[in-house]
This record gives C-alpha cells, sequence and structure tokens, in this order.
C-alpha cells in the first residue's frame, strides 16, 4: 500500500486510535512479513508513529496518555494519585501517571508524560473498572494501593509524609463502606493505617 492509502485507512477509522499488529492485518488482508516492512517503513517516514511494541497510534485521532498507558505494559490499570486526581479526591494535580500491574515495575517517559508503573500480586489486582478505552482504579482501591505500596511495601512515605498528603484530599468523596471492605482484603499494617485515617478524620 502507498502512504496516501494507508492515511485513508487511518482517517477511516476515528473510533481507533491505536491499532495493533492484528488489527492492520485484518484491515489490509496482507501478509505479516510485508506488513511489518510497511510499518517500518510509514514509522521512518513520520507517517504513523509506533506507540508501543505492536501498538501503532492513529495519525488523526491520535490516543490520550491514558490509552497509550495501556498497551505500554499490560495488564495495567490507572491508580494511586493519579486516580485519586481524576476522582477529585486528591486536591493537587498530578502529571506523573501511576498505575498498578501484575508485571515488573517500570518508568516510561514519552515526550511530557511520564507513565510510572508499580507491581502487585495478582491476588490485589481489582477494584478497577473500564472507563472509555482504559482502566481506572475506584478512588477506594487508589487510595489502599498508594497506601500499601507507598508507604506498607516501599516504605517511599514516612507515616507522617502520608498524613500529610491526607490532608489534601476529599475523603468524604469516598464510599466508606467499600473502603472498610476493600482494606479487609488487604489487612495487615494497610488494614491498621485506614482504620486509624478514618477515626482520625471522624469518618
Amino acid at each position: 500500500m502507498r502512504i496516501p492509502e494507508w492515511l485513508r485507512l487511518f482517517r477511516k477509522h476515528p473510533e481507533k486510535h491505536l491499532f495493533s499488529t492484528g488489527d492492520l492485518l485484518q484491515l489490509t488482508e496482507q501478509r505479516k512479513d510485508v506488513l511489518l516492512v510497511e510499518l517500518t517503513r510509514l514509522v521512518k517516514s513520520g507517517t504513523i508513529e509506533r506507540t508501543a511494541r505492536g501498538w501503532y497510534s492513529n495519525p488523526f485521532y491520535p490516543p490520550t496518555p491514558e490509552e497509550i498507558a495501556m498497551v505500554l505494559r499490560h495488564p495495567s490499570y490507572i491508580s494511586m494519585e493519579y486516580a485519586l486526581s481524576f476522582h477529585s479526591v486528591l486536591s493537587q494535580s498530578t502529571y506523573t501517571i501511576t498505575l498498578i500491574t501484575t508485571r515488573q515495575p517500570y518508568i516510561y517517559r514519552r515526550g511530557k508524560s511520564v507513565f510510572e508503573y508499580h507491581q502487585i500480586t495478582r491476588g490485589l489486582f481489582w477494584g478497577f473498572e473500564k472507563m472509555d478505552d482504559f482502566y481506572m482504579a475506584k478512588p477506594e482501591k487508589a487510595l489502599l494501593d498508594l497506601i500499601y505500596i507507598r508507604l506498607v511495601r516501599n516504605r517511599e512515605f514516612s507515616p507522617h509524609g502520608l498524613m500529610s498528603l491526607i490532608d489534601d484530599m476529599y475523603l468524604e468523596n469516598m464510599n466508606k463502606d467499600r473502603l472498610e471492605k476493600y482494606a479487609n482484603i488487604f489487612g495487615g499494617k494497610t488494614l491498621k493505617i485506614v482504620g486509624e485515617t478514618l477515626r482520625r478524620e471522624n469518618l
């Protein structure tokens, strides 16, 4: 296919912000080896951008950073500070997209965007929902992921530092029953910190 034909194909699919190699094999009906050569040519010419291994951005309807986050490391969901800000629980804005994955932790930098992936066990990989083309933690799970990863496991925060961050949160925007239910699944120190926080905030 020539470049104008490729551009017509991408323009015809405004609903697709990201194309996998499989998507393009189906749409073009080309052999895989031929398709990969053509995609390499398109990337080198600047016609399209290779977003991640096996994924390409639609040049006319580019993906959002949240959509890109889903393919950089799969499976994953957005959580912690970014999710709390998204849900209007954390009052301060955050520009690093914080995510949870069952794979190895990693930090990706793409232009002005930073994607910070934190590993968690499969037993704690839940508490998120699909929103458009990305997965977002419920606010209660985002807070628990934050406490567990930043304080309990990695000790990136001191207890005082965590409380200082919580002071910038609107915890009344959370579902208390869900928070307590989720905290019981985490158990241990995470459950204890949540209980102390709820008593401190008179919730």
